[in-house]
């Protein structure tokens, strides 16, 4: 009996997540694939791929993602450190989020995220993953951030959602719609070709 309840201890700590955010304005934006040949295995390889997103996107002069590079692989999640840009307005953004897919087949595929928690004060973080927070104490630390990916090869459609707490003073501008889905549609379009 002892043997068998060993096997069910995890050997390591469980990933621990931040509870969604209900306050923030949930942003998404489909596109359609225009008949690119997309199999569910080749955007999950993708968007689980963060060490190869575009960091070209931007939005009114600030940029939608300044690094993003995987930190683990752990529990069934891909855990990713993303860095945003920012200037003269608005401090820089960083949060480490744990991507998973909670759905597969060859006609769907869904990944989600959420944030990983960590404890921010006075720009040094605790966490499971504070070094990667630690090396940039000039951006702001995401208090909230959940969203996911949905590529539906059947009706030919990739939808993006978000939701975010950015943490901090954030202009109105920069949480549009626009500024949210920057980063996603030049993803779409560096990988695919797939424009809106």
């Amino acid at each position: 009996m002892l043997l068998f309840s060993a096997l069910l201890t995890p050997a390591h700590a469980v990933v621990p997540l931040t509870p969604r955010p209900t306050g923030a304005k949930r942003m998404s934006a489909t596109v359609t694939t225009k008949g690119a040949p997309i199999t569910t295995e080749d955007f999950k390889n993708a968007i689980l791929d963060c060490d190869h997103y575009p960091l070209n996107a931007s939005y009114m002069g600030v940029k939608a993602l300044l690094e993003c590079h995987t930190l683990a692989k752990q529990d069934g999640y891909t855990i990713i450190y993303q860095r945003t840009g920012g200037n003269s307005f608005i401090s820089s953004r960083q949060y480490v989020i744990a991507l998973k897919v909670v759905e597969q087949s060859d006609a769907k595929v869904r990944i989600e995220w959420d944030l990983v928690q960590h404890s921010c004060v006075d720009g040094t973080c605790t966490g499971p993953f504070a070094s990667a927070l630690n090396a940039h104490t000039d951006a702001v630390y995401t208090p909230g951030n959940t969203g996911g990916w949905t590529y539906d090869k059947t009706a030919g459609t990739i939808t993006y959602w978000a939701q975010s707490d950015p943490g901090g003073t954030v202009p109105g501008w920069l949480v549009s719609q626009e500024a949210v889905t920057a980063f996603p549609l030049e993803l779409l379009k560096t990988r695919w070709g797939v424009t809106p």
